[in-house]
């Protein structure tokens, strides 16, 4: 019995299995980078715009440099159109029409320096270039049965330049085409625009009048504004250092 148990412990062989702790990319990789913020940043007339909100992706130019990009496009449209029933309808409304629309369009490319070779903790340092667009329409139209009307439209355009600088780190997770990681960034943007143009035209009693100004919700300093302008322009810049935390998931493959 004893001599059986000898033999079987004798021929007993070591695992030798060697297990992967990381997959770094090379040049050549594509990635898919989805970002989670971790605190927001508001942007005047740009909607809440953070680049976590936006599809992003990667590809390796060198082992170590890789050109980055992101891209959002929003289309909002509704819209309703209908004659008025006269046997409900105590104000004389024969038809109402009204329109709403937002379209928004921001590109974000840049270049994304890679410091670390190890196949486990990755460092990078990268620059990103915002360029954007953005329009909200708004279109009112009410016809009465007595031949008077009442229609408006605003418009308001806005436009986005700005520049970001991030650093941020990735850590492979086994030999999985994944990596998880952390990346944080100073953004400065100029947003032109944000003035809405109005165009109204009514008839009452056969007395037409016409209307054409801008307006803006709220003024330089931040309160409510009301009046109506010939000429209005309007910017805004802000640098923020504390608008880019995000957790980083990349996925990779060629």
């Amino acid at each position: 019995m004893a001599s059986a148990s000898f033999a079987q412990l004798s021929e007993r062989l070591n695992d030798t299995s060697v297990y992967s702790i990381g997959t770094r990319p090379l040049k050549g990789t594509k990635v898919i980078t989805f970002g989670f913020n971790m605190n927001q940043s508001v942007f005047d007339n740009y909607n809440n715009l953070k680049q976590g909100g936006l599809i992003s992706g990667k590809y390796f130019i060198e082992d170590d440099l890789a050109v980055r990009g992101a891209l959002k496009i929003v289309k909002d449209a509704t819209s309703s159109k209908g004659e008025v029933d006269h046997k409900t309808n105590v104000l004389g409304v024969e038809r109402s029409e009204a329109k709403s629309s937002t379209r928004e369009y921001v590109l974000v490319p840049g270049l994304e320096k890679h410091f670390s070779r190890k196949n486990i903790f990755d460092v990078y340092a990268g620059g990103d270039l915002y360029l954007g667009f953005k329009r909200d329409v708004i279109k009112e139209e009410t016809d009465y049965n007595n031949g008077d009307f009442d229609h408006r439209s605003a418009k308001t355009p806005s436009s986005l330049v700005g520049l970001g600088g991030v650093v941020g780190f990735n850590v492979f997770i086994l030999d999985l085409p994944i990596s998880i990681g952390m990346e944080y960034g100073l953004q400065g943007l100029w947003t032109l625009g944000g003035k809405t143009h109005v165009e109204s035209s009514t008839s009452v009693g056969g007395v037409e009048n016409t209307q054409d100004y801008y307006t803006q919700n709220f003024n330089g300093v931040g309160n409510a504004d009301t009046y109506q302008y010939s000429k209005l322009k309007k910017r805004a810049t802000t640098w923020d250092t504390n608008s880019n935390l995000r957790l980083i998931v990349n996925i990779y493959f060629n």
